[in-house]
């Protein structure tokens, strides 16, 4: 029942008008009909989500230190965000402009990050179902990252990139190099699109799935995916930094 209590006001709040507490306020586009497809299941809902992003994050020097904690963070905004294929002239343009201003020294850092979604799952059996299934449209690290009082699976892959681009006050790349940056992204982001699409497709086609004796996933198209190995992902607990949670335990991203 805490379980049905959850997943109806976390879609209430998906279907308001507000904003959400992630940075972007708001669903990601690309991805809201595989959102739609999980939360349409009585067995899973969605908790947090991001489509995949390019982006140059510019964060300071220096840590600064956290009210809240005795550990420093470093914190940091967005200079450049898209959740969809980026134009290398305009991320040239804003990294190279043709008019200097002064501004505090920050570390601008390139990133790209494909889709990741957390899900609240019923019970474990169900839990092993879909993590199976991500697993099997190239979301390999994808696993239960929680399984106490509520079961959470993490729906992600290892396709990312980060790389360092100098300061506010020195680019230590050229533009050649920016450009061939956003080529290997744009690579990477068309790559996660088909990872999603297919993860989309296996979902609505194979909605109904059966756990037989031998661990075995049988799909209603024939498929079979062995669940032995699924174990608990302690080394990635989302809770342990991957996301910041909210204070009802919901993740946030995008």
């Amino acid at each position: 029942m805490e379980f049905e209590k959850r997943k109806a006001a976390t879609l209430a709040s998906l279907n308001s008008t507000e904003s959400d507490k992630s940075p972007k306020g708001s669903l990601d586009t690309p991805i809201i009909p595989l959102i739609n497809t999980l939360n349409q299941n009585p067995n899973y809902f969605t908790t947090s989500s991001c489509s995949g992003r390019i982006s140059i994050l510019s964060q300071p020097l220096s840590p600064i230190p956290s009210p809240q904690t005795k550990k420093k963070a470093k914190g940091g905004t967005w200079l450049f965000v898209s959740h969809h294929t980026a134009n290398p002239d305009s991320i040239i343009s804003l990294l190279f402009p043709s008019d200097s201003t002064q501004s505090p020294i920050s570390e601008l850092v390139f990133r790209f990050e494909p889709l990741i979604i957390a899900i609240e799952c019923k019970d474990l059996s169900s839990a092993q179902s879909l993590v199976a299934l991500a697993i099997s449209s190239g979301f390999r690290e994808s696993g239960i990252t929680n399984a106490n009082k509520r079961v959470i699976i993490a729906i992600r892959c290892s396709i990312r990139m980060e790389v360092p681009l100098g300061d506010t006050q020195k680019i230590m790349v050229t533009p050649e190099y920016v450009k061939y940056l956003v080529q290997v992204a744009n690579e990477k982001m068309e790559a996660n699109w088909n990872r999603t699409d297919r993860f989309l497709r296996l979902l609505q086609n194979n909605g109904s799935m059966v756990k037989d004796n031998s661990n075995r996933l049988s799909l209603t198209n024939g498929v079979e995916l062995v669940c032995d190995n699924l174990q608990l992902d302690h080394e990635s607990q989302l809770t342990n930094g991957n996301a910041p949670e909210n204070d009802s335990g919901n993740f946030l991203w995008s």
